[in-house]
């Protein structure tokens, strides 16, 4: 009888792997929303003892919870017990950068409402939040559910510190007297900014949802002298005569035309002599990390947006008014730019 393996069994393994692997996903978001990790903070525990204080299925939990070891979520002990491996300390929802919220917000019933319209959108050229929320956009969708909004902005807060590593040893902000940091959420990024150049001034601006998260920052920061947190549309103006503009992980989540709207906007406010700080998760084939091809998928999906070379920020910059003099990675795990401009 002739051999009807295929000749690349491994190949075909590989990819039956990458297939199933929204399983994964799932499976995180599991014990996320179990908060597995939390218990398992002071020591390892049994499946049964975990699934004791969740409430859980003891023998379907193992099976998640040894799935998630071969990934290097969990780890298991002589004694068949499991413990925080050195990604799982990052569902901790105490861990600075936590992934907690962000495994809840793209798993589980939101996460399924947006990817099962992944086809659709590629045939279609319309992200999954366009069809989801119709006229209404992401932010507007997102606030229909309260759990949902608050989930969203929790995973904005870890994605600020984990994108801004590495940022302040790559970019020098101490030229600078104000600094607007647009679409800035509850200002995690400025705030670090700012303790660092103690002679910066701020102001954090973003929709009127983040206010009170921008301000607790601040405060809790100490920094409420120093920075001003206002509220309004970065599409219709934003705060004028500051020499420095930050947009951090904003300019992703629009196509070319309404990048463009925005930017001219901050050329309309920017001093004379100012800057354009963009921080983008930039795509670099160069750079051996999958995480910014995966984020641009997230963008076509959730926003209908999209990660950009550098050559696609330098065009965006020229019509818009500016003149890309730099573009500077740092050693941010989402493979994060600065990526600075003067204006024409």
């Amino acid at each position: 009888m002739p051999d009807r393996i295929t000749p690349n069994a491994n190949a075909a393994g590989r990819l039956l792997e990458l297939i199933q692997m929204r399983l994964i996903s799932e499976a995180i978001h599991v014990v996320a929303s179990l908060e597995v990790a939390d218990l398992l903070a002071d020591g390892p525990k049994s499946a049964e003892q975990i699934a004791e204080k969740t409430r859980a299925n003891a023998p379907f939990l193992r099976r998640v919870l040894r799935a998630l070891t071969a990934f290097g979520v969990f780890a298991e002990d002589s004694q068949g017990r499991f413990e925080l491996a050195p990604l799982g300390e990052f569902l901790r929802r105490d861990a600075p950068g936590s992934l907690h919220a962000a495994a809840r917000f793209f798993g589980g019933d939101a996460g399924t409402d947006v990817i099962e319209l992944f086809l659709d959108s590629v045939k279609t050229g319309q992200s999954a939040i366009q069809k989801l929320a119709g006229d209404q956009g992401l932010f507007e969708w997102l606030q229909r559910d309260p759990e949902r909004i608050q989930l969203f902005n929790a995973v904005m807060t870890s994605f600020s510190v984990l994108h801004m590593t590495g940022l302040l040893d790559a970019y020098d902000f101490s030229w600078a007297s104000k600094l607007v940091d647009v679409g800035g959420g509850h200002g995690t990024i400025l705030a670090e900014i700012l303790r660092r150049n103690p002679r910066l001034h701020g102001i954090l601006f973003d929709l009127r949802h983040a206010q009170a998260g921008g301000q607790k920052t601040m405060a809790q920061a100490g920094l409420g002298e120093r920075c001003k947190v206002l509220s309004g549309d970065f599409f219709k103006e934003v705060p004028a005569g500051a020499d420095a503009y930050l947009l951090s992980r904003v300019i992703h989540d629009w196509d070319d035309a309404t990048t463009v709207a925005i930017l001219k906007v901050v050329r309309a406010a920017i001093a004379p002599r100012g800057r354009l700080i963009l921080l983008e998760t930039m795509l670099r084939p160069s750079a051996g990390i999958a995480y910014p091809l995966l984020s641009d998928l997230n963008m076509l999906l959730m926003t209908g947006g999209c990660e950009r070379t550098e050559d696609e920020y330098r065009a965006l910059y020229r019509a818009s008014g500016f003149e890309l003099t730099e573009a500077i990675p740092t050693t941010s795990p989402t493979g994060t730019t600065v990526i600075e401009g003067r204006p024409i």
